[in-house]
Formats: C-alpha cells, structure tokens, sequence
C-alpha cells in the first residue's frame, strides 16, 4: 500500500494569491493578509467556573480577559469572547500548538477545550478603506466611534457566519470564519474592496 502523508494546507490556497486585485489607482486602500501559522480552541467554562476560566485565560493572555465579546492579545495568544461563559482562543507562530496544549492543561477541571484550527480561516484586513470595504455586507457598526480596538462581534456577511475584530487603529481587523465557506468569503471580500485597490500579502 502506497505512504500516504497528510500536509497543511491553508484555506485558500491557490485563491488568496499575493499581488494587486481591484483598482490600480496607487495605494491600495485594503490590505489582505491570511494567518496560516495558528493553532485555535474553543472553551466553555463548567457552571460556576467562568471567573477562573477569565482568571487563568488572563495569565496566559497577559492582559485581563473578561466575560464579553472582547478581544484581549499579546502577539501570539489572543483570546475573544464568543458567548457568555465561552471564548475562542487563537495562537500564532511554530508553538501555536504546544501552547495551546499547556493552556488546556491549565483549564482542566475548570472548561471543556476543543481543537479548532483545522476548521478555521483567519484574515486580516487593513487599509485606509479597510472599514469601507467590510462595512458593505458586515451588518454592525464599524465605524471608530462605535467600534474600538478590543471589540469583537460575533455576525455575518452574505450569509456567512464570522467572527470580527478589531485589533489596533490601523485600523486591522481580524476576522475568522469557518474554513469551509472561505472562498466565499473571499469573493465577497475582494467584491467589495476592489474599488479601493486592493494588496494581498
């Protein structure tokens, strides 16, 4: 029987393509770029255990985790807050896994923690008219007043379900979604940011 061997491959391999999409009328207003190099779990804190859960997410995060749809990152951990008493935790980098596991072994007894990685897409989109462009089919408010670096919301684009984040005043937002649906999402993404120009990293 032939070796079979299970590689990696990103979400949209062969979609997300760097180079220039869109209008070319100098610099690109929106700048796309996909995370492949991230290990993530889901978490659900055991009844009456969601203040240790936030306790021992906030070491491991460095900054105070809370109970809300808030986004609280040092770089490579970041965790964000999904429903009431449940968090999604995404690492980055070559440990993303390992960490991860150190941060399980933290929760036991306090959370049930699932992989969710393999099932997950994550970009990040930037730009002068990076608002503009998510603000076409995202139906929250996206506007710097209303949301902050920290928010988080849990919604939909073009009948997609995503996660979305604001991560610094760039602006740059991050957005995860189910890998499944990530060429539709990708098409509605460049649909509405081509006006703008657009850069794939």
């Amino acid at each position: 029987m032939a070796d079979r061997k299970i590689m990696n491959r990103s979400a949209l391999a062969g979609v997300a393509v760097p180079g220039a999409l869109g209008a070319q009328t100098g610099d690109p207003g929106v700048r796309i770029h996909e995370v492949t190099d991230f290990a993530a779990m889901s978490i659900i804190a055991r009844r009456g255990r969601v203040t240790d859960v936030a306790a021992v997410l906030s070491r491991h995060a460095g900054i105070p985790v809370v109970d809300a749809s808030k986004r609280a990152g040092n770089g490579t951990l970041s965790v964000t807050g999904t429903a009431p008493g449940q968090w999604l935790a995404l690492c980055r980098g070559s440990d993303a896994a390992a960490l991860l596991d150190t941060l399980r072994n933290d929760l036991n007894g306090l959370a049930a923690a699932t992989d969710q990685g393999d099932g997950r897409v994550v970009l990040e989109i930037t730009g002068s008219r990076a608002r503009d462009a998510l603000a076409k089919g995202i139906s929250i408010d996206l506007d710097a007043i209303a949301f902050k670096v920290g928010d988080a919301a849990q919604t939909s684009t073009s009948y997609i379900g995503l996660q979305i984040a604001l991560i610094d005043e760039a602006p740059t937002f991050e957005i995860i979604s189910a890998r499944s649906t990530a060429e539709s999402l990708w098409s509605w993404l460049v649909a509405s940011a081509a006006e703008y120009g657009i850069a794939v990293a």
